[in-house]
């Protein structure tokens, strides 16, 4: 069960460590406290001396939790530690003992001693019970924190990998085009402007609208075309995507790697890619004929970089499957994306 957020920052928010330490001694003397107003029997001994022992105790406390704790317990020295601390419920005890008893033979020593030294350690470990959860949650969030800007580092770099030679290849095109006046080139440079803005500014969040990564693989797809006239591509998109989102550029490397090795050279290449999102489950399928090269890119920005992205950004939440025979490649993939 997740603790309610409003918990955590009472307990652990270095703002309210006053009110925090404020509450743990009027705890630790609540009887006290009630007896000055009267809920309680009145006190016996002046209030001076009260105050003298709570002084005491907080100056046992807090030498013990920011002094030896960590610089001895949080270092490994657990014996050093110990007889410290044992050493310092002594003095206190001793303190305590000249503040509240003037006649020695008026006390039975050894039971005021053994009750004296369990009462003081009875406070020193609830403070540093309280101090060691405290740093134990601070640590895991730092942890946690550190983690998440690892994850997000390397996501933002493998996100950044998008294959160059598809930018080179597209501003050849385009050139082509222009000396040959073809009717096409306006379309063709919007395309690619709204591909690169996409990948500038849409893909600075951590995830984007379905719609509008299939809006920049149907972009990226006609870009693609242009350059090979004769390839077959076959694009279908079922289930709502409005309301869902996604990691950006994601499935990118997927179609790069479609294209790249479709490339036959007969004539009749082709690409099929379906998405098809049912509830909380994305299910994708690419399909290519196998061209000239015939050896999959599992390594660079290929499919190395597209599986590492799904690791990070899907841990436990998606299923990968590529299959091969010797006319076709196939890469099956389906992603929980709630």
């Amino acid at each position: 069960m997740e603790i309610p957020r409003w918990v955590n920052d009472i307990f652990f928010n270095k703002k309210y460590r006053i009110w925090k330490h404020f509450a743990f001694w009027v705890f630790i003397y609540a009887d006290e406290l009630l007896s000055l107003v009267g809920l309680t029997e009145p006190l016996e001994v002046p209030l001076w001396i009260i105050a003298l022992e709570v002084l005491g105790d907080m100056a046992m406390v807090y030498f013990n939790i920011y002094y030896l704790l960590p610089r001895l317990f949080l270092r490994g020295k657990v014996i050093s530690y110990v007889c410290f601390t044992f050493l310092t419920i002594l003095l206190i005890v001793v303190f305590n003992f000249f503040l509240f008893y003037g006649d020695v033979e008026e006390v039975y020593l050894l039971t005021y001693g053994v009750s004296s030294v369990v009462d003081n350690a009875a406070l020193l470990f609830m403070a540093v019970a309280m101090k060691l959860i405290q740093e134990s949650y601070i640590s895991n969030n730092r942890i946690t924190e550190l983690k998440e800007d690892k994850l997000k580092t390397e996501l933002a770099y493998l996100r950044t990998q998008v294959n160059p030679h598809f930018l080179f290849n597209t501003l050849n095109n385009i050139y082509v085009m222009a000396k040959t006046k073809n009717e096409f080139l306006p379309d063709t440079i919007m395309q690619l402007s709204d591909l690169l803005r996409y990948q500038l500014y849409d893909c600075d969040a951590d995830t984007v609208q379905l719609k509008n990564e299939i809006a920049y693989l149907q972009n990226y797809l006609k870009l693609e075309a242009i350059r090979r006239q004769h390839l077959k591509v076959d694009f279908n998109v079922q289930g709502e995507t409005n309301t869902v989102a996604i990691r950006p550029l994601i499935l990118l490397p997927f179609i790069e790697n479609a294209f790249k090795y479709s490339n036959s050279g007969t004539g009749s290449d082709y690409i099929g890619m379906s998405i098809n999102l049912e509830g909380d489950l994305l299910k994708v399928e690419i399909e290519n004929n196998k061209g000239a090269l015939h050896q999959r890119d599992v390594g660079g920005i290929g499919l190395a970089n597209a599986t590492r992205r799904l690791e990070l950004a899907y841990p436990d939440k998606h299923k990968l499957e590529l299959q091969e025979d010797e006319q076709k490649y196939l890469v099956k993939l389906e992603i929980n994306i709630r």
